[in-house]
């Protein structure tokens, strides 16, 4: 059965790679008008302290309507009831909800979906809320299911949750099925990833705002901060500069560049191009802060919460 649905998949994939460039972006046009529209009565429901899908308080938990602000921990919550909620509502919009929750508290440093700072599963992002966590991996083997494993034969990702930095819900407590549509989409975007990829608009992390198309603005909004603001910095500016072949640079210009960045409070990395006769290479990375960064242990091996055990 699951072969069939990722046919349907591949089919998909052909059939939108297929249509002119100018119908795609109508398609895309009429998603992002839809998006804006939930999402703006997503934001005024969250002020009112509502949950705009099931029209209930966000503090409050009924067992027989599972809602994904259940992962807000209101009291009686319990991962026992997990399933319940993962069985009434997808990967993707669970973590679509949480993505929109965590940017009400400060956009895209709370959500680390960056590929360099994954192990390479199709599905990874790790997203921070107050004193909430949670964690959505998906590998190629949960993907496909685990023929040797009768209760997790079927496609499959896990979830991980924290409270305060404790264990809640931990990777290996369940496998969540997948359903066909999900797995049509994880099918298409693997056919052709050029053409598609799962976007999550209002929901954006760390992966949308270090792309290449974000960073002049990155250098033209950032404000440089002292060393008490470098601890939640949401990225990292890192300028070389070298001189160009058979010329000089004068450390005066660069004690200057510095002096007047200090002076207007913003990042090295926008004066540079000042300095004549200088190549520079500018590198932004996400900052010490930003949710979910990988940690290594002195053995060099990665930390086990990075683990998703089968």
């Amino acid at each position: 059965m699951s072969e069939k649905i990722r046919t349907r998949g591949k089919e998909f994939a052909k059939w939108l790679a297929s249509l002119p460039a100018n119908r795609r972006a109508q398609v895309h046009a009429t998603q992002a008008r839809a998006a804006k529209a939930e999402h703006e009565e997503f934001a005024e429901d969250y002020r009112r302290g509502l949950c705009y899908l099931c029209n209930k308080p966000l503090d409050l938990f009924d067992k027989g309507t599972p809602c994904p602000h259940w992962l807000l921990k209101p009291s009686g919550f319990n991962k026992s009831d997990l399933p319940a909620l993962a069985a009434k509502y997808g990967v993707f919009q669970i973590q679509s909800y949480l993505r929109w929750v965590a940017n009400q508290e400060d956009f895209g440093r709370n959500i680390n979906d960056l590929p360099e700072e994954g192990t390479g599963k199709l599905i990874e992002a790790t997203i921070r809320h107050k004193s909430l966590e949670w964690s959505f991996p998906c590998a190629e083997s949960d993907y496909l299911g685990h023929a040797t494993s009768d209760h997790a034969k079927q496609p499959h990702y896990h979830f991980q949750m924290r409270v305060d930095g404790r264990p809640f819900i931990d990777y290996s407590d369940f496998h969540l099925p997948l359903s066909e549509q999900e797995i049509v989409e994880i099918e298409a975007s693997r056919t052709r990833p050029d053409k598609i990829k799962r976007q999550f608009t209002f929901g954006e992390g760390m992966n949308d705002i270090l792309s290449d198309e974000a960073a002049e603005h990155i250098l033209k909004t950032t404000v440089s901060g002292g060393p008490e603001d470098e601890a939640r910095a949401p990225y990292k500016i890192d300028t070389f500069v070298e001189a160009e072949e058979g010329k000089k640079i004068r450390g005066a210009d660069l004690r200057e560049i510095i002096r007047e960045a200090k002076g207007k409070g913003v990042p090295v990395a926008s004066l540079i191009h000042k300095i004549p006769n200088a190549k520079t290479t500018i590198v932004i990375s996400p900052g010490p802060d930003v949710v979910g960064r990988l940690r290594v242990a002195p053995n060099g091996k990665r930390n086990v919460n990075d683990h998703c055990p089968n």
